[in-house]
């Protein structure tokens, strides 16, 4: 027990200083080597795969796209994403196919995924059950070694893609051959009544600044990528090797740092999703940790380009945002700039930043407290 505590106080000690290493970190936490050439595709995900079900025709040529949803515990949610994709103009059904990975959901996913499939035979729909909830990016990779499409299409059990989604993928593709993925962004919708205040929050973060059409490989200046709605082709996918499936939540960013070290261009183009979501504050603090060790992570593994998450440095971010806050003109419905609005956005400054430093060491006492991070479980 003494003997443990120490590795794990040297460790924490270690990543304070920052002088350790991405593959030692892996090493510690999953007890198994990270890939050193970033494939994660080579991985063996068949021991944590309870069921793989086809649905729909028997395909005797590969489809345009294969559109990926993974999923966890949002059968309601998922339905809607489905009937959305499935609306898809200009893109006949044998055109694409529907694949979705069940991160070991206990509602009612699979029943609803079955009788969609029945109510739309003509599409080709493969459905996958994990063991557990191993991440969304884990789910993604399953899906793209299940999948033949040309084209992978990724977007969330949570969202409402717009009914000419695929056919902006195709047109994009068609008319610039030297991108390997396109992408756009969400805008924020609520599952209750109104937008709560954390969900706000998020996203005037992110409309801060326009957002405009790049097509460029650097992963700073080009927003493609978000998984809520990015299409990349498969050759340059599989090369690249799929997502790095020992981030939680921001995997996506790893992976564009690797496209942009590859120099191979991405297009960004302002078009959006429908993000349906409800944000508690226990669920927006706990996703912060879970963030600010995949930044560290991040850090760690490309240095130069990716900042770390200290105390100075988020700190100095915090009063960059409050002074933000402050100074922003209204930006309805996500900021009205009323007293409490002002108030309280501040406040979220804090603690986003605070939480996002304090991740990087809560989420590895959880992973040495808690068995499921051995196995790269997300359930908590």
């Amino acid at each position: 027990m003494l003997s443990k505590l120490r590795k794990i106080f040297n460790i924490l000690y270690r990543i304070e200083q920052d002088s350790v290493s991405y593959r030692e970190l892996i090493e510690f936490f999953y007890g198994e080597t990270p890939p050193v050439d970033h494939n994660f595709l080579n991985y063996n995900y068949a021991p944590h795969t309870s069921k793989i079900i086809k649905y729909g025709r028997s395909a005797k040529t590969k489809p345009l796209f294969s559109v990926i949803i993974p999923t966890y515990n949002r059968s309601e949610l998922l339905l809607k994403t489905l009937n959305s994709v499935i609306s898809q103009n200009n893109i006949s059904p044998a055109e694409f196919e529907l694949v979705i990975v069940d991160n070991g959901s206990k509602d009612k996913t699979e029943k609803t995924v079955e009788s969609f499939a029945y109510q739309n035979g003509k599409t080709s729909i493969v459905y996958v059950k994990l063991k557990r909830n191993y991440g969304a990016d884990f789910a993604r990779n399953v899906a793209a070694l299940e999948s033949w499409g040309k084209f992978l299409a990724f977007t969330d059990d949570d969202c409402i893609v717009p009914p000419d989604w695929l056919f902006w993928f195709k047109r994009e593709f068609d008319t610039n051959p030297e991108i390997a993925g396109v992408g756009g962004f969400k805008v924020p919708r609520s599952t209750r009544e109104r937008l709560d205040i954390y969900h706000r929050f998020l996203m005037w973060e992110q409309f801060r600044n326009p957002h405009i059409r790049t097509k460029v490989s650097s992963a700073f200046r080009n927003r493609c990528g978000l998984t809520a709605n990015v299409c990349y082709r498969r050759d340059v996918f599989e090369k690249l090797g799929g997502f790095n499936l020992y981030f939680k939540h921001i995997g996506f960013r790893e992976f564009q740092n690797r496209v942009h070290k590859s120099g191979i261009k991405l297009l960004y183009e302002p078009k959006m999703v429908e993000h349906f979501a409800y944000f508690p504050f226990s669920t927006h603090v706990l996703k912060l940790f879970v963030q600010g060790w995949d930044w560290y992570l991040q850090h760690v593994l490309y240095p130069n380009s990716w900042p770390n998450p200290s105390f100075l440095f988020l700190f100095k971010r915090t009063i960059r945002g409050i002074r933000t806050v402050l100074t922003s003109e209204k930006q309805l419905p996500l900021y009205n700039k009323s007293f409490s609005d002002i108030v309280i956005f501040s406040f979220l400054s804090i603690i986003t930043n605070f939480s996002l430093w304090f991740g990087k060491y809560w989420i590895p006492l959880k992973m040495t407290s808690d068995p499921r991070f051995a196995s790269h479980d997300t359930s908590f």
